[in-house]
């Protein structure tokens, strides 16, 4: 069972990204939802959470995010359960030409 509180999870940081991360491709982080994770994330490597939210702080259209392999792009993060030894993956669509 998950502890409510904001247990341990996993955040996976593609490429595109990591060059907000210093390279870091996978962080640890307490959190209860999505939206307190990416809160921490942009803690820790301020910037990335532009990156990720529109200005309504729901996740941007070209970005995808998934727990557990399950697709929640289309929840606001705050509405994203998270529980200990979840793994959150963000990935930014490629746009096509």
């Amino acid at each position: 069972m998950g502890d409510a509180s904001g247990g341990s999870i996993e955040v996976y940081v593609p490429y595109p990204l990591r060059g907000l991360t210093n390279g870091i491709g996978t962080v640890e982080l307490r959190a209860a939802d999505l939206g307190q994770a990416i809160a921490e994330l942009n803690r820790r490597f301020p910037g990335l959470a532009y990156r990720i939210l529109d200005d309504q702080g729901r996740l941007r259209r070209f970005v995808n995010a998934f727990v557990n392999d399950e697709p929640v792009s289309h929840l606001s993060p705050n509405d994203v359960p998270l529980r200990t030894g979840d793994v959150v993956t963000i990935l930014p669509s490629v746009a096509g030409g």
